[in-house]
């Protein structure tokens, strides 16, 4: 089972990715700028047939309270460190606002590097984007090449909102299809970080039925199949002939000149 890390600031949305990700309500979410998740979590997800641990972890921040509740950036470094000696991080995604690219998001790029190996893949998830004008991956076109030249690299990226998909209120059709689409895209994200030498089932076809011999409905200048299969090769065959003597069999091979008397 491949562990999955989610980080970024708090009330950027990772309990919600976590949630979009399963497409079920896994991770506590809530609207309140002041709470942050205490404590790493994990939930189980499964992505074409292969086991993952998303885990949730404290924000960068601590909130909006005075004095803050918890050190949750003490937290989440904490947890990397172990995580990181014991070698279980298989990919960290690092959330970030659709927003200019800020320092503080480079200074808690810097600092999530510094405590993992440099080995560790790292990928981008940018939220927020469910009101963006044009497609969401447009964000990316726009805005990559900034963080880039930031110093940030990653191993790959995703472009979506995190709103709840609800049956308690109703959202625009273009909401839901956002979220549809931004499902699809972080499993595909994760799926590849991780898995980058593994075909998704999605993408394989299977014949829906047995293969069968083609009809023999070729012209005999043809060759078998050549009509109803293009990429089928034909090789000039030995003709055979009826009136063959007995006990001879046809030759592919030119007779040999001299030899006339000796062949029987």
């Amino acid at each position: 089972m491949m562990n999955v890390i989610v980080v970024g600031e708090s009330g950027i949305g990772k309990s919600s990715l976590i949630n979009i990700v399963a497409g079920q309500q896994l991770a506590r979410t809530s609207s309140d700028s002041a709470v942050c998740t205490l404590a790493p979590e994990s939930y189980g997800v499964r992505i074409d047939g292969h086991d993952f641990l998303l885990w949730d972890t404290p924000g960068f921040n601590e909130g909006l309270t005075d004095p803050p509740r918890t050190n949750c950036s003490a937290q989440l470094y904490s947890f990397l460190q172990r995580m990181s000696l014991e070698g279980k991080i298989d990919l960290l995604l690092y959330c970030i606002p659709a927003s200019r690219a800020k320092m503080t998001m480079v200074n808690n790029y810097q600092e999530i590097r510094s405590v993992v190996p440099s080995t560790t893949p790292v990928a981008v998830v940018v939220t927020h984007l469910e009101r963006h004008p044009g497609q969401m991956e447009d964000w990316w076109a726009n805005n990559g090449g900034d963080l880039r030249s930031l110093g940030m690299d990653f191993v790959g990226h995703a472009c979506v909102t995190t709103l709840p998909d609800s049956s308690t209120r109703v959202l625009p059709s273009s909401i839901y299809e956002r979220i549809a689409e931004s499902r699809k895209a972080l499993r595909s994200l994760i799926r590849r970080a991780c898995l980058p030498y593994c075909i998704s089932p999605s993408v394989v076809a299977f014949p829906s039925s047995p293969l069968s011999l083609c009809e023999s409905t070729q012209t005999e200048s043809e060759g078998p199949c050549a009509s109803s299969c293009p990429d089928f090769k034909t090789y000039p065959t030995a003709a055979t002939s009826s009136r063959l003597p007995r006990g001879r069999t046809p030759s592919f091979f030119p007779r040999p000149a001299g030899l006339s008397k000796l062949w029987v």
